[in-house]
């Protein structure tokens, strides 16, 4: 039998290339595992199960005090705040700031155990000095790569939180493999789970955003932690984006808007206030429209530049916004609309680094391409959202009155929606409805 050290998976006979992870030079000999006997009443001592009731148990459970981290954002987002005994994953990129949030929990709560594989005591108390200025925190620092150490100084200290930073470190011995393997991952992760469960200690697990945009490789952790958090932005931005996609002791269509500022990551009490507040002077090709961010309504401006192509073939160019959706949209603008959008270079952003990944921006980016390409400015008093169809009908999308109410108490006086049956009724927001794309260039003359 042979077991490959990078997945842990088992094959019959030797190969250079693993058949499962396609890892080369990771097969090598084990001992065949020796054959189990018949399941005979003397092959096996008789087990017994203990069961429970499940609505006497919760009647008689005592509701445990939730740790806060601080940050009245986060805690909305976990629930409530960190459960005792709970493994919390907090995924992201290098370099986003995964281990500066977490410092702010440690600075925030009382007798936390930080763990690092990665850096020494100076570097992480140069961290908690700049986080931490009053000195109020005692956090204590064990170094280290090994499990075995880990598990002891956590059942040792007992911990109110232990932070470990991070899982691509970690070294469990009972398992082949370099760290930050897939067996070795999936090891320290079911280690830790247990060993919270038994301790009571919550266990914050940082994991590092491989290439491909997963952690440590594709879905390995997500389905052995109970939360996952996803710290998500541009490292060149000012803004970070906490998002919540697993939760066993809350909500998880929840986002925190933080901004990233010499204390730390702070959060943002106005996040559409803060997109706007650099808003160029009125040009052709600039539209605000209102993204959904779980819960949270986001305005925020769609820029599109339009210039005559040089070469034979128009380039397409889009920052914040898929392209394959834009050649949609353009192809709709060239044919619905009848835009000579093939002979134009065509170049859309949207302000701020966000990802306007929803269909509810479709109308705003056809309308900032039809107002850069007519040379017609769009007041900034307007804002647009909804979806474009192939035959350029305007279809509704979801929390059409959350948006409303979002760009009503932003200021904005019009807003081009999908025609419904019933109109929400604003105060101050004048509501112009659009059944479809030939409506477009109407509406902006007016």
């Amino acid at each position: 039998m042979f077991l490959c050290s990078a997945c842990n998976s088992k094959s019959q006979k030797w190969s250079g290339k693993c058949l499962s992870c396609s890892a080369w030079s990771t097969l090598s000999e084990i001992p065949d595992e020796p054959k189990k006997k018949s399941g005979g009443s003397s092959g096996r001592a008789a087990v017994h199960a203990e069961t429970i009731v499940l609505n006497n148990h919760a009647a008689t459970a005592v509701a445990h005090k939730r740790l806060s981290t601080g940050a009245a954002v986060v805690d909305e987002i976990l629930g409530g705040g960190i459960v005792p005994g709970s493994l919390i994953l907090l995924a992201g990129e290098p370099g986003i700031g995964k281990s500066t949030i977490v410092m702010q929990f440690a600075v925030a709560a009382r007798g936390v155990l930080y763990i690092s594989g990665e850096e020494s005591a100076d570097q992480v108390g140069l961290r908690l000095k700049r986080l931490d200025k009053e000195k109020k925190s005692n956090v204590s620092f064990v170094g280290t790569t090994d499990f075995e150490t880990v598990d002891a100084a956590i059942r040792t200290q007992k911990p109110t939180l232990a932070i470990i930073d991070s899982v691509q470190t970690m070294r469990h011995p009972d398992v082949a493999g370099e760290p930050g393997g897939v067996a070795q991952v999936r090891a320290i992760a079911n280690a830790l789970m247990e060993l919270a469960n038994q301790t009571g200690v919550p266990v914050i697990l940082i994991g590092h955003v491989t290439k491909d945009g997963s952690v440590a490789g594709p879905k390995t952790l997500e389905h052995l932690v109970d939360v996952v958090l996803s710290l998500e932005g541009e490292r060149t931005d000012r803004l970070r984006f906490l998002r919540c996609f697993k939760n066993r002791f809350g909500p998880t269509d929840e986002v925190a808007v933080l901004e990233m500022l010499e204390s730390g990551l702070q959060p943002v009490a106005d996040p559409s206030g803060l997109l706007l507040e650099e808003r160029s002077l009125p040009v052709p090709g600039t539209v605000v429209t209102c993204l959904m961010d779980g819960n949270r309504p986001l305005l925020v401006e769609i820029q599109a530049l339009t210039t005559k192509t040089t070469f034979g073939f128009p380039q397409r160019r889009a920052q914040g916004v898929d392209s394959a959706r834009l050649q949609i949209l353009l192809a709709v603008l060239g044919r619905r609309m009848g835009l000579p959008v093939d002979q134009y270079d065509v170049f859309v952003n949207v302000v701020g680094g966000i990802s306007a990944d929803e269909p509810a921006a479709d109308l705003a980016i056809c309308m900032a391409i039809a107002s850069s390409i007519s040379e017609k400015t769009i007041p900034q008093t307007v804002t647009a959202f909804g979806e474009v169809g192939l035959s350029g009908e305007i279809r509704r999308v979801k929390n059409s009155d959350k948006r409303l109410k979002e760009a009503e108490r932003q200021g904005f006086k019009f807003a081009l929606v999908p025609t419904a049956k019933n109109m929400p009724q604003m105060k101050t927001l004048k509501l112009a409805p659009i059944a479809d794309i030939r409506s477009v260039l109407e509406k902006i003359d007016k």
